[in-house]
């Protein structure tokens, strides 16, 4: 992560209110492999794979098109691809909490940038029609933190401005909910049970970095809701097992 991401993703902890205590640890759970139930030690195991090599098959089975077709979207879907691959991954470290660059702004209460928890994520890409449309995970490995750090992404994929983005965490799903980002619902982002500790976050949204002019309205609202939900049932029989409390 570079000086410049952290920068972005802690002005969102702060437009939020939220900071994290101190940079969790990597899990080292023996499912970190490429079966088995559905934890955050195979998600980053996963995401690290998916970095080096790329695919152009989602993982875990996620079929976007199924989920796409049941909601009622129409178009054909395939993966779009760049540089070769359509799912790409990325896994970040955690970095411990630290002073504030000289000049940067920042709230009174929060007397350093906050740390930043171990994590991995996977993005999926998909044509549907003209519309370029990501499948996004973001796994954590402490219970409730998926949110906090999907916060500048759900921004961008929800267009949000900063009263909206406040409101969107402060009514954040809960896991096992799916819910639409304010004005216009133009991402959806559903929460999914890990197996043991941790946190999984899905968002579901159109790509527009790409040179796309203009969001598609039949991939936003009550389908794409609907899509992010569909996907979220394929996840959840594979996270079945023991979770300790919140």
């Amino acid at each position: 992560m570079t000086a410049a991401q952290r920068l972005r993703l802690t002005a969102a902890f702060a437009v939020a209110g939220i900071t994290f205590g101190t940079a969790a640890c990597s899990s080292s759970s023996s499912t970190a492999t490429s079966g088995g139930a559905l934890s955050y030690d195979r998600v980053r195991s996963t995401a690290l794979d998916l970095s080096r090599n790329g695919s152009s098959t989602c993982p875990f089975g996620l079929d976007f098109a199924k989920a796409a077709a049941g909601a009622g979207i129409t178009g054909a879907v395939t993966p779009a691809v760049t540089d070769g691959r359509s799912v790409t991954g990325n896994t970040g470290d955690g970095v411990p909490a630290q002073p504030w660059p000289s000049g940067a702004s920042h709230p009174p209460t929060m007397t350093e940038m906050p740390a930043i928890p171990p994590n991995a994520g996977i993005t999926c890409s998909y044509t549907v029609g003209a519309s370029t449309v990501d499948v996004e995970l973001l796994a954590v490995p402490k219970n409730d933190q998926g949110i906090s750090m999907m916060l500048p992404a759900i921004a961008r994929a929800g267009l949000l401005g900063v009263d909206q983005l406040s409101r969107f965490s402060a009514d954040r799903p809960a896991v096992g909910q799916t819910r639409l980002t304010p004005a216009g619902g133009r991402a959806a982002v559903a929460r999914i049970a890990l197996h043991g500790d941790g946190d999984l976050v899905l968002v579901l949204d159109q790509n527009t970095t790409g040179g796309q002019a203009a969001q598609d309205p039949a991939l936003a609202g009550e389908p794409l809701r609907k899509a992010a939900e569909a996907l979220a049932g394929q996840l959840k029989g594979q996270s079945a097992g023991p979770r300790t409390s919140r």
